[in-house]
């Protein structure tokens, strides 16, 4: 052939049709050792117990927090039950004083005039008994007078606490009159508006603990999946997310409504008690975002409105002081004088 090429004649056309040849087939890889697939089997084993171990950390974690949880908003319903009995309570004794006021009221304008006529013979029987029962009882009777004195404290504590001694070889004293301590004193009951507002922010904060164990659930169960995800990539497992089928789906903690249940619960309850039955309000007010970490808008705010307070006043006392300067009033402008340089020196 001319410049050295070399034609392959191709292949009859009946031979290329019934062909069945494809080829070399691919070369198999060696055999796996017995070895790898233990060392596989043990690292499954040792990923699969520690989901498990973890699983149960969080299934317990999350059913003492809900058992807390549940108690406490019983606490909490028992004590606005309270509140709301108290504040009946105060409202029927306020309007039961406001009758007997006005029937007294009423009954003291009529008395003068249903007994205007007996006022001089009534006023001169007591002072006739008066006199009697003194007479009786200082005269006659000067024993029980000066023991009814001392009873009074008329003749000081130490006195009165005399009268209280036992005769030797009688019997003890009183437990009470030999102690050597002073008991506290009871608190007053808490009023209706301190209980008010305290049993708000309790229920406020109720509320944001219950959202962020319904968070805790969520984010766990997130975190399960992902994990699940990435282990049957990497192993290519089929089919895939078993373990979260067989388990995460079927734990507590995914299946449990009771959480929610509170939820309802407290939004209702801060509705009937606190925002007059509006539920819209009551969610509003008890999902408010808390200020983010580092967050210093506030802080910022007041400084800057106390540094301008502060430079509109150091103007106008500098102006006042340039004024006094040149007073007619030696004395008072000496002073003036003092003064600014005493500012000045702080100031430097």
């Amino acid at each position: 052939m001319p410049g050295g090429q070399v034609s392959q004649r191709p292949k009859p056309l009946l031979k290329r049709v019934f062909s069945m040849s494809h080829g070399e087939p691919p070369q198999s890889p060696g055999d796996v050792p017995m070895e790898a697939y233990r060392e596989l089997d043990l690292r499954q084993a040792e990923f699969f117990s520690f989901l498990d171990m973890e699983l149960d950390k969080i299934e317990g974690f999350y059913k003492q927090k809900e058992d807390e949880a549940t108690e406490r908003l019983n606490v909490l319903r028992a004590q606005l039950h309270v509140m709301r009995d108290r504040r009946l309570d105060e409202l029927i004794s306020r309007q039961t004083a406001k009758i007997k006021a006005k029937a007294r009221k009423h009954g003291d304008a009529a008395k003068p005039l249903m007994s205007g006529d007996h006022s001089a013979s009534d006023d001169e029987a007591p002072n006739g008994e008066q006199a009697g029962k003194v007479q009786n009882g200082s005269w006659l009777n000067p024993v029980d007078a000066a023991l009814e004195a001392v009873q009074a404290g008329k003749y000081g504590k130490s006195t009165k606490a005399m009268q209280d001694l036992a005769t030797p070889g009688m019997g003890p004293q009183r437990p009470e009159d030999r102690r050597d301590y002073v008991r506290r004193p009871e608190h007053p009951e808490v009023s209706y508006q301190t209980a008010r507002r305290k049993l708000k922010v309790a229920m406020q904060e109720y509320y944001r603990g219950l959202e962020l164990l319904k968070s805790y659930a969520l984010l766990n169960r997130t975190g399960f999946r992902k994990i699940n995800k990435k282990y049957d990539k990497t192993v290519n497992a089929r089919p895939s997310l078993r373990y979260m089928t067989g388990k995460v789906n079927q734990a507590w903690f995914v299946n449990s409504d009771i959480i929610e249940g509170h939820i309802r619960v407290t939004e209702d309850l801060y509705a009937r008690y606190f925002e007059k039955g509006k539920h819209k309000v009551a969610v509003g007010k008890l999902r408010v975002k808390i200020a983010r970490a580092g967050d210093y808008t506030e802080n910022s705010f007041r400084n800057g409105l106390m540094l301008g307070l502060g430079a509109v006043l150091s103007i106008q006392g500098i102006v006042k002081g340039v004024q006094l300067l040149s007073s007619d009033d030696i004395r008072l402008a000496t002073n003036t004088s003092y003064l600014l340089q005493v500012c000045v020196w702080f100031e430097c």
